[in-house]
């Protein structure tokens, strides 16, 4: 039965009953989020990008 319960959740299935839900609106502003920090992470590697490639070929 534990094979079954683990399945479960590796599926996403939650056995937990939860009172709410994401709505359109919600996945859309996470996304937003994920995206402009994959953005952000991105312009401030390439700002510094001549310093750290200066320190690694040193």
């Amino acid at each position: 039965m534990e094979i079954l319960d683990f399945s479960f959740l590796l599926n996403g299935f939650s056995l937990i009953k939860i009172p709410g839900y994401i709505d359109p609106g919600s996945a859309t502003a996470i996304m937003a989020m994920i995206i402009g920090a994959i953005a952000g992470a991105g312009m401030t590697l390439k700002l510094y990008w001549y310093k750290i490639k200066d320190k690694i070929t040193r």
